[in-house]
Parts: structure tokens; sequence; C-alpha cells
């Protein structure tokens, strides 16, 4: 009796790709983030830049392009006894055919591609949202008046006509007068901080923004298709596809698999066929946790349903809180400044009007505290109205 031991090698069937290293550095990392520079730009052309440039959106992008090509190699096995006279080749055709659990495997990879570009698109909404807050918040801050405190109070007290406490009412009013005009500086540069980053632009880039006129956002009728049609409602339904895929995978992983294949003696004396079945032992658990887990999708999307609507509830009664605010601070405002001005007026004439001047100041002063961070509030909540029923949608801004 003849005895063979065969030596057997496992070739993928793929193409090949060879390693290259891809350094990173931080200052290298920073000097191109510095390096970024952008001309004028309104509110479209920003969201175009930032899909160009932002690392978020391009980090989903390459793991959508990774989860395309996550599909298990063909393995064709080849091998030979030890005395070198009879070769054996061998592969599962059932695999060759793109069918069974490499089959399944390859669908699920389409649906990974598929959940993570959905992802993608959220991700993108939410950034447009973001930089159309930023434009907003701007062109709230610009049109801002701060009441200017022109009272030289030391003349005053010094002359015997304003009391201790109405000088002192009168350096707090200018006071926060700086105070304020500062505050709302620091408010614009936060602001320009928060849109660089979403551009994807270093700290130091010069920002020159075309700022949108109007009833900006224009707010989305409030039905129940634009709220349908949010992005975050699509990718609880890919991954709902992802986990479907999974399961089928694992259904598919459980059958038997047949190896067919060919022998050759080398003196070309015997040409014959082999074949194997492999049999996966235990794989129904793995099905089983596959079903829960399509059973958790299945109910992560009317979770994600129901957060939806109760964001847009949410929504629309904070623009209504905040537009009722904005408009009662900025008429308070109004009548303040309109009151100080009075006052000043009179100043000139009427040397013992100082008490009033000095109220209506710190009056005035703190009115224009409260009206800036309600019109910034309302600004802020219209934009989060606009974005709990899907905007800003893919055609206005493409």
């Amino acid at each position: 009796m003849k005895r063979r031991f065969l030596c057997l090698i496992t070739i993928p069937i793929a193409a090949c790709v060879a390693y290259r290293p891809q350094p990173v550095e931080l200052a290298a990392v920073a000097d191109e983030v510095d390096a970024r520079t952008v001309q004028a730009l309104d509110f479209a052309s920003a969201v175009v830049y930032a899909r160009a440039n932002s690392p978020e959106l391009k980090s989903l992008a390459a793991q959508a392009r990774a989860a395309g090509f996550d599909v298990p190699p063909i393995t064709v096995v080849a091998g030979t006894n030890l005395s070198g006279d009879h070769g054996a080749i061998t592969t599962d055709p059932v695999a060759l055919l793109k069918l069974g659990p490499r089959g399944a495997a390859a669908k699920l990879a389409d649906a990974r591609q598929a959940e993570i570009l959905t992802a993608l698109a959220q991700e993108e909404r939410r950034i447009g949202a973001a930089v159309a807050e930023a434009f907003l918040v701007e062109r709230t801050l610009r049109g801002l008046h701060v009441p200017h405190i022109d009272v030289n109070a030391a003349s005053f007290h010094a002359a015997g006509l304003a009391s201790d406490v109405d000088r002192d009412r009168v350096r707090a009013a200018r006071l926060g007068e700086t105070a304020e005009k500062r505050a709302i500086e620091a408010e614009r540069e936060a602001n320009f901080a928060r849109l660089r980053a979403l551009l994807g632009l270093g700290s130091g880039a010069r920002l020159e923004l075309v700022l949108p006129e109007g009833a900006f956002p224009a707010l989305p009728e409030p039905t129940r298709r634009n709220l349908l049609q949010r992005p975050d409602l699509a990718v609880a339904l890919a991954r709902y596809k992802t986990a479907d895929a999974a399961l089928k995978k694992a259904v598919a992983d459980q059958y038997p698999s047949i190896v067919i294949g060919g022998t050759l003696e080398f003196d070309g004396t015997h040409f014959g066929g082999v074949g194997a079945i492999r049999v996966p032992l235990g794989a129904g658990k793995p099905a089983r946790a596959a079903i829960e887990r399509r059973e958790a999708a299945r109910l992560q999307v009317e979770a994600v349903l129901l957060q939806a609507q109760q964001e847009a509830g949410e929504r629309a009664a904070e623009y209504d809180a905040a537009q009722a605010r904005a408009a009662a601070t900025a008429s308070a405002a109004q009548v303040t400044a309109s009151a100080l001005r009075s006052s000043l007026v009179r100043l000139e004439v009427t040397p013992d009007a100082f008490h009033d001047a000095a109220q209506n100041a710190n009056k005035a002063v703190f009115a224009a505290g409260l009206a800036r961070e309600a019109a910034v509030q309302e600004a802020r909540a219209r934009v989060g109205l606009a974005s709990a029923y899907g905007w800003p949608f893919p055609e206005e801004i493409r």
C-alpha cells in the first residue's frame, strides 16, 4: 500500500495590495490646515466648502469606500504529497459564484456601505445646519446697537449737580457699555471659531461672509412628509437593512459547503477528482444572535421616529418662546435707549436732570444685554426648528 502525505498551500485569489506607509505628524497636519484659505463665502458656497474639507465627512466617505471592498476572497487550496508525485487543487464553487456564505458576506458589505453613505448624508445635513446657524448669528450680532453713555459724571459731581450714587450709576453704566460691546465681539469671535472648524479651516484663517437677507432659513412646512425625510430616520432604516443582511449571512454560515477540485499524478498516468464537505458546528447560536440584533434594529427605527417627533415639537415650542422673548426685549431696549437719549438732551439744558440720565443709562445698557441674548437665542431656535424638519435640503446647497 502506497502512503501519501499531502502538503497543502492556501492561496487567496484576490488582487494584491502593497503596504504603503503614511506617517501622520501633528505639525504637518497643522501646517496643512493653516494653509487653507477661502474667498468670500455665502451660505451655499460655505456648505460646499465644508463638504470638501470637513475631516468628519471625508472620514465617513473613506469608511464607505472601505465597506464596499470588505468581501471575503475566494480561496484555492493547492498541495502535493511529500514524495512529490501527486498533487491536488480544490476550491469552493459556491463561493466562486458569489453564492452561499461568501455571497451573503458580499451583500452584507453592500448594506454596510449603504448605511455609512446614509450616515454621511445625515452628517452633511448637520454641518449644513450648523453653518446656517453661524451665518444667522453673525447677522444678528452685526445688527445690534449698544447705547453710548456720553456723560462726564465727574464734572457734574464736582459741580454739586450729581449725588455720589448717581455718579457711580453713570460709571457703572459706562462699564456696562464697554462690557456689552466686548460681549458682542466675544460672541462673534466664538461664532467664527465654530464656523472655521466646520469648514476645516485653521484658527487664523480670514473669513469674509456674504450674509443672507430676508427670512433665513426659510422654515419648512411642519408636515409628516418633511419629518419622515429626515436623514437620521434614513440612517435608522439603513442600520436595520445592515442587521437584516447580517442575519442572512449568519443563516448561510450554518449550512455545509462543498469543496471540489482535481488530482494529478505528475508522471501523467493518473487524473482524478476530489471532493469534500465542510460542516460548521455550533453556527446556530450566531444566527439566533443575529435575529435579536435585527429585532433591536427594527425597534430602533421606531425609537428614532419618536425622537424625531419629540424634537420637532420641542423645537417649535422653543422657537415660539424665543420669538416672543426677542420681540419683548428688543422693544424694551428700544424704549430705554429712547429714554436715555431724551434725558441726555434734557441734561444739556437742565443740569438737575442728571438723576434721570443716570438711571436711564443703567436701564438702557441692561436692556441691550437682554436683547442681545434673546436675539441670538431666536436665531439658533429658528435654525433648530428648520433642522427638525430635515433642512437644509440637498437641492438648496448643491
